[in-house]
């Protein structure tokens, strides 16, 4: 997924006039992801059930287990909610239940939150790199 790649042109940009469009490009791919998160996995559905399993209710990408995928794609996603916000006044919608779970999940865990950087220092890391929207 391109998400990181969305996002740094969306931060990284200082032409209002093109501030919409990448917002919208952004919001595509989280929306991309999102549908991927809340879609319920192969060995979520059981073929012989008459219930039909609408949502998934796995923890992260590929199960309830974080993989290297999610070592690759959280931090990355975690940067985009504190830096968006702080420089851009973007906040993942909230009706992305999907990605939510999926962050809410990982904030539960050690190994994410004992190697994730604070808010304050993401903030201050890409302080040189979110560009102001100038005229």
């Amino acid at each position: 997924m391109d998400i990181f790649a969305k996002f740094s042109a969306f931060i990284k940009n200082s032409k209002p006039d093109a501030n919409e469009g990448l917002e919208r490009g952004l919001l595509k791919t989280l929306q991309k992801l999102d549908e991927y998160l809340r879609s319920p996995l192969p060995d979520e559905i059981d073929h012989n059930s008459i219930e039909d399993v609408q949502v998934s209710s796995r923890k992260f990408l590929d199960g309830d287990e974080m993989t290297l995928a999610d070592c690759n794609l959280l931090p990355k996603l975690h940067i985009v909610k504190v830096v968006a916000k702080k420089y851009r006044g973007f906040d993942i919608p909230k009706d992305m239940v999907g990605i939510w779970k999926y962050l809410g999940n990982a904030y539960t865990r050690e190994e994410f939150t004992n190697t994730c950087p604070s808010d304050k220092e993401i903030e201050i890391a890409y302080g040189d790199v979110a560009k102001r929207l100038v005229k």
